[in-house]
């Protein structure tokens, strides 16, 4: 009888060591798993911070592409550069039924740690804080050659992603019709 009651206890022994076992591989999987995920987190918010910046420039100006509708200047004055010391992108304001509004523009340009824009009218007399702000970045850069727009955005780690799109309404690259 004895022996019975024995074996019992030890076959239990043996349950309770595989289960501890069996729950030990799976906390190791898991804290590997977590690991691993983590790693893929960072590295796609890396690359997302990255391009989107640039994507969003390049889609705002593919929508406005019509010939005359875009323009590069600074905040204060949409024709001259050198007006002021932020660097502006304008892009004609098309109104609901996609005809041309007359006079306002939205203005995309980099003020106080951001890339802001904001529509307004050419003299609303609107400040550079009161734009929305898009994304968080460090700089942003933005010329026109003719019917090429060169833009580097300055990311917030300091890396910098750089985009040209040629307008294909106004001619080709080169400014000829």
């Amino acid at each position: 009888m004895k022996k019975e009651t024995t074996g019992h206890h030890m076959d239990g022994v043996y349950v309770l060591l595989l289960f501890a076992i069996f729950a030990g591989c799976i906390l190791i999987v898991l804290l590997f798993g977590t690991s691993a995920y983590e790693k893929l987190v960072e590295r796609d918010q890396a690359a997302y911070d990255q391009r989107t910046g640039v994507q969003y420039l390049a889609a705002k100006i593919r929508h406005s592409d019509s010939a005359d509708h875009i323009y590069v200047g600074s905040f204060s004055d949409r024709t001259s550069v050198d007006a002021d010391e932020i660097n502006t992108l304008y892009l004609q304001f098309d109104g609901e039924d996609g005809e041309v509004v007359p006079g306002f523009y939205t203005k995309i340009y980099y003020y106080d740690g951001y890339i802001r824009e904001v529509l307004c009218a050419e003299d609303g007399g609107l400040l550079p804080e009161d734009g929305n702000e898009i994304l968080a970045a460090e700089g942003l850069q933005i010329s026109k050659d003719g019917n090429l727009i060169s833009f580097t955005v300055t990311n917030e780690d300091g890396t910098e992603s750089s985009m040209n799109i040629a307008m294909r309404s106004g001619g080709n690259a080169y400014g000829e019709e």
